[in-house]
């Protein structure tokens, strides 16, 4: 088990909430200022997504079948966390008022394409949504990229990436050129090559001869580089990208080759993290603009609000993958014929990732 990865991808979820708790509160009120920041959890999450992908992918998947078992991973819970978003939100509109319930953005948000909502952002009706629409996007080049050699399919999806965010250059000024040509596309490629790296025999006796906590906080340097120091954007990105590849690098390489994290909370943590990225933003919404409409202390409604909404966020995760998340998935590989097998091993039955010479 990839426990220190659950880990990582635990933190990066609960980063993401508190970032969006923190630009809640800032955009509600005019007396608080929090001065932390959480950003780097975006960029770990993306990264992250990366190496999975590298990780789970079989020797026998088909680019279909490869599609279909992470669609019916990510689609279920989405829809219905962007389903109860669209009906809240014509219900009582004062709470989501920059959603754009017409027809074009309901589309758009459930088939994961770049639509402007009524703040001039691209965000689909669930907000945290725009995340998926890179994550469906890469899916589906690496999904392609199972056509060609095995030692080959990596950099292949990382070509295609790159091939993306130059096409979209072309297009004519809108959400599709704004949303494709973003570089932030890279930091997906970042995590593959991290997996990528870790499948090759040389890096693997690396790894099991250091320690790979000076490789961890090297990154964990980069991302205070990244949110404390006046850089360009593209060079703000390029350094959480790489920061965000060296800390999944040592927290794989310590699962995969060295004396990894045995613990099942932390496993947990991992199953529930998708949940926790989709549901906190309805929990936050709701509770943050009831608080600060009820409470005239913003400080009152500041902490009431973190209070309320990370624990509650992390209970309704849990039920979430209980109860619908995993039987919907179980149903849905059932009716779609998709494999549960894992892929092989880099070492024996323990881990699932495979050496290949590049």
């Amino acid at each position: 088990m990839l426990h220190s990865i659950n880990l990582l991808r635990t933190l990066s979820c609960y980063a993401i909430a508190i970032f969006h708790i923190r630009a809640f509160v800032h955009s509600h009120s005019d007396t608080v200022h929090l001065t932390f920041s959480a950003a780097p959890g975006f960029h770990l999450f993306l990264a992250i997504s990366g190496f999975i992908l590298v990780y789970i992918t079989r020797p026998d998947d088909t680019p279909l079948n490869f599609m279909m078992k992470r669609t019916v991973r990510i689609v279920p819970l989405y829809w219905a966390a962007t389903t109860l978003t669209l009906l809240l939100a014509l219900a009582r509109p004062w709470l989501f008022h920059e959603a754009d319930t017409s027809l074009s953005s309901i589309v758009s948000s459930y088939l994961f394409l770049p639509h402007y909502d009524l703040g001039g952002d691209i965000q689909p009706i669930l907000f945290v949504g725009w995340t998926l629409g890179y994550i469906m996007l890469f899916y589906l080049l690496f999904s392609l990229s199972l056509f060609v050699p095995e030692r080959v399919q990596v950099p292949a999806a990382i070509l295609m990436t790159i091939g993306v965010i130059a096409g979209a250059q072309l297009l004519p000024a809108g959400p599709y050129r704004e949303f494709y040509g973003n570089p932030i596309l890279l930091e997906f490629a970042m995590g593959c090559i991290m997996g990528l790296a870790l499948r090759q025999k040389a890096v693997q006796e690396f790894v099991k001869r250091t320690s790979m906590w000076p490789i961890g906080l090297i990154g964990i340097a980069g991302f205070a580089i990244a949110m404390n120091t006046t850089l360009p954007s593209w060079g703000r990105m390029g350094v959480y990208a790489v920061s965000s590849a060296l800390v999944v690098f040592a927290c794989a390489g310590q699962d995969l080759f060295r004396k990894p994290l045995n613990n099942d909370f932390l496993s947990m943590g991992g199953k529930i993290s998708y949940g926790i990225f989709l549901i906190h933003p309805l929990l936050m919404t709701a509770f943050g603009v009831t608080l600060f409409r009820l409470t005239s202390n913003d400080w009152v409604a500041t902490i009431l609000l973190f209070a309320t909404v990370l624990p509650l966020t992390s209970f309704l995760a849990y039920l979430s993958f209980r109860y619908f998340e995993t039987p919907t998935n179980t149903w849905l590989r059932k009716a779609f014929h998709l494999s549960k097998l894992p892929p092989k091993s880099v070492q024996g039955k323990a881990a699932t990732m495979r050496p290949t010479v590049v």
